[in-house]
């Protein structure tokens, strides 16, 4: 070999060398890649479980919240009702006072003093929280009074207004302490919802924290493994180059075997020629074919003697064409040493997974 050929054969194994050289950090990129996808994924993985947790829990709060607000307006409109009532009941008590201080006649002392029993149990009624039997007492003791006053002369219609409006009293407070117990059956079911969405709140915190560190470590880690990406494919980019050029030092080295392969035919024909050209001219032996050979080759020289008398300008074949062989009529085959990146990393090169491209 030449030194040039020297040359290029140290920069074959030296483009050979570097190649190996990078296969190997191209693998070990991609295992460092592989580690780096997975701990970002575990991260993306607990983030979205925490973010589901979260939306879980506003979703509850907001249920809870909803909720005590319905409760909430059902109990402002039972106190609604409440108060309405009591200014209802002090209308009727003021007509009933009205009434008796209208009634005919000069009552006696005893007529007074049931007057005022009766204004005493009036006003106990209207201040006091009675039980259901003292109400019943205070009920039937006016009620006793009230039939006393009329057999001493009062006027009966001013007396059954009056009853009817005490009747009117005793059905409205009723409805007055229904509202009242209404109230107070909603304002526990409210503050049952309320204390739900306070004890809610720390955990929804607390995920929301941890969703949002779990997102800054993917974020992270994410630029990891696309800065690792940059890399497999420079050194991607690398590889194809050195492959390229090793194709390229493949196919010269087989058009180059090729030419010297068909100039090492020319020169056996060329010698097969002179050799049966000689013995042909110095009487010898020849085989058949020698002896055509040898025959086609000297009448080939004569006629191109008798064109050069002629002067022609046709061109003259020097040498005769070696026969084509079987050989030189078949394709090189491709040699057996092919090199080629493996699967896993053309895969991971090519086709990036998709969650590489980062979500929020």
């Amino acid at each position: 070999m030449t030194e040039v050929a020297d040359a290029k054969l140290e920069d074959v194994e030296f483009l050979k060398a570097k190649f190996r050289e990078l296969k190997i950090q191209a693998r070990e990129e991609l295992e460092s890649l592989r580690r780096d996808r997975d701990q970002m994924r575990e991260y993306k993985k607990i983030r979205d479980d925490h973010n589901r947790e979260v939306k879980a829990l506003i979703e509850s709060v907001k249920a809870e919240r909803e909720e005590r607000d319905r409760i909430n307006n059902e109990i402002n409109e039972a106190k609604e009702r409440r108060m309405a009532i009591h200014a209802q009941l002090k209308s009727v008590y003021d007509e009933i006072r009205e009434l008796r201080s209208n009634l005919v006649g000069s009552p006696s002392n005893d007529q007074r003093k049931m007057m005022r029993r009766v204004e005493e149990l009036e006003w106990r009624q209207q201040t006091e929280l009675l039980t259901r039997d003292e109400e019943v007492q205070i009920v039937e003791e006016i009620a006793r009074i009230e039939a006393q006053l009329v057999k001493i002369g009062q006027e009966k219609e001013k007396q059954d207004r009056i009853s009817e409006l005490r009747r009117l009293a005793r059905r409205l407070k009723d409805e007055a302490s229904e509202a009242h117990e209404k109230v107070l059956t909603l304002s526990e079911q409210s503050q049952i919802h309320h204390q739900e969405v306070v004890r809610i709140r720390p955990q929804l915190e607390e995920y929301k924290k941890s969703a949002d560190t779990a997102h800054k470590n993917f974020v992270d880690w994410l630029k990891k493994v696309k800065d690792g990406e940059t890399r497999l494919k420079e050194h991607r980019t690398l590889i194809d180059e050195i492959q390229s050029k090793l194709r390229k030092h493949t196919v010269d080295k087989r058009d180059t075997e090729r030419e010297e392969h068909f100039q090492q035919q020319k020169a056996q024909e060329r010698e097969r020629v002179e050799s049966a050209v000689e013995k042909l001219q110095s009487g010898k032996r020849l085989t058949f074919d020698e002896f055509i050979l040898a025959q086609r080759t000297v009448s080939d020289d004569k006629k191109r003697s008798k064109k050069r008398g002629r002067g022609s300008s046709e061109e003259i074949k020097d040498e005769p064409t070696p026969a084509t062989t079987n050989e030189d009529e078949e394709k090189a085959e491709e040699p057996s040493e092919t090199i080629e990146i493996d699967q896993e990393l053309e895969e991971i090169t090519s086709n990036p997974p998709d969650e590489f491209h980062s979500e929020e």
